[in-house]
């Protein structure tokens, strides 16, 4: 547990520096948070900071060690300083492990919700930070080390861009997809780890997080642990690729991107991926088709048929093997509900990764089946 610190207690670092604590901010999981200023010699005031005082020596080392390494980059809030400090108290040694960072001016992502800072957020502004926050996340996960507490209140503003702060959690996993998951915040973990079906935290989790940000940042509000689905997420009015990836990211673990490399591919080719119906095949003979939207006068159960007696077999999921989608009206899924927009999710996707999914018409199909 974190020893507090007093309003006006100066404390001085390895390097010399000194800073005077000014009030208290609060205290998290992991250690207790002050406001203060880094004073000159004479005591001016040359500098605000926040000071954080840890709960054990175990969360010092982790976040001190990800300041240090992620020194220099604008993505990550900045470590000033990290140093033990050892006072007397009624006879005994008092040890504290201080770390300094910048003092971030503009608040969280949280803080925006409260003010209703989100209202400016356009689907631009918003994929463009989603991909400054991936991007650091492609550079972590490449030397095996993820993040797992990506949420708004971790997630800065600095110049109106994100910034993404406490480390605290973050692990270094040099042999294997994750550590043992015995540190995660319950609140934005995928249900599986947070009611305890699995325990190893994967790149893939922290991808996860960023989608529900993205969903919170729609919605212009956080809920903890949303579902997300097909329904809340056409409410958001977002391109249909985007809707895509949000799903993809925070959807059923087998359809998540890997990690934030993969993530980030994605953003930048999805939106060039083609769902318009295409070229038919000659024949529906041997073909998997999936239908998507109704066909004006055709009932769904009859199109069925009609696909099965022209030799096809029927689907009602997209999947990795060669799926003809016979994509219709899309009014049809206001009376048969949003699932049939995750058959456009799934084929958008397989069809970024290389997978030969066609599209056709109503027109076309009823054309293939003689109608």
């Amino acid at each position: 547990m974190a020893t507090p610190l007093r309003v006006g207690q100066k404390l001085q670092s390895d390097d010399g520096a000194t800073y005077v604590v000014a009030a208290s901010m609060g205290k998290g999981g992991y250690g207790a948070v002050f406001d203060g200023h880094r004073v000159a010699s004479d005591g001016r005031r040359l500098k605000r900071v926040c000071i954080k005082v840890c709960d054990s020596r175990h969360d010092w080392h982790g976040e001190a060690f990800f300041g240090e390494l992620l020194a220099g980059d604008d993505r990550a809030v900045e470590l000033l300083d990290a140093f033990v400090m050892s006072t007397r108290s009624n006879g005994r040694e008092v040890r504290r492990h201080v770390l300094v960072f910048e003092f971030m001016e503009e608040g969280t992502v949280h803080d925006s919700f409260q003010n209703g800072g989100t209202k400016a957020w356009t689907d631009a502004r918003t994929i463009k930070e989603l991909k400054r926050v991936l991007s650091l996340l492609a550079r972590l996960h490449t030397a095996g080390i993820t993040h797992r507490d990506l949420k708004p209140n971790n997630v800065y503003l600095r110049g109106g861009h994100f910034v993404v702060g406490d480390f605290g959690v973050s692990k270094l996993s040099l042999d294997g997809p994750g550590p043992a998951n015995w540190e995660f915040a319950p609140g934005v973990a995928p249900l599986s780890l947070a009611e305890g079906e699995r325990s190893l935290w994967a790149p893939a989790d922290d991808v996860y997080q960023v989608g529900l940000l993205a969903y919170a940042l729609g919605r212009q509000e956080w809920t903890f642990n949303d579902e997300v689905d097909a329904a809340l997420l056409a409410d958001l009015y977002w391109d249909d690729w985007f809707q895509a990836w949000v799903w993809h990211a925070t959807g059923a673990r087998s359809n998540r991107y890997r990690d934030a490399v993969e993530a980030l591919q994605a953003l930048a080719e999805l939106p060039h991926v083609d769902l318009k119906p295409g070229t038919a095949p000659k024949s529906l003979s041997g073909e998997r088709v999936v239908f998507t939207g109704g066909i004006a006068g055709v009932p769904r159960h009859e199109a069925r048929e009609l696909a099965r007696a022209a030799g096809a077999s029927v689907q009602t999921r997209v999947n990795n093997n060669r799926t003809v989608l016979v994509r219709g009206d899309q009014d049809y899924w206001k009376t048969t509900g949003w699932d049939e927009g995750i058959k456009l999710f799934a084929v958008r996707e397989l069809k970024r990764r290389g997978h030969r999914v066609r599209v056709i018409s109503p027109r076309q199909f009823l054309r293939l089946t003689g109608t």
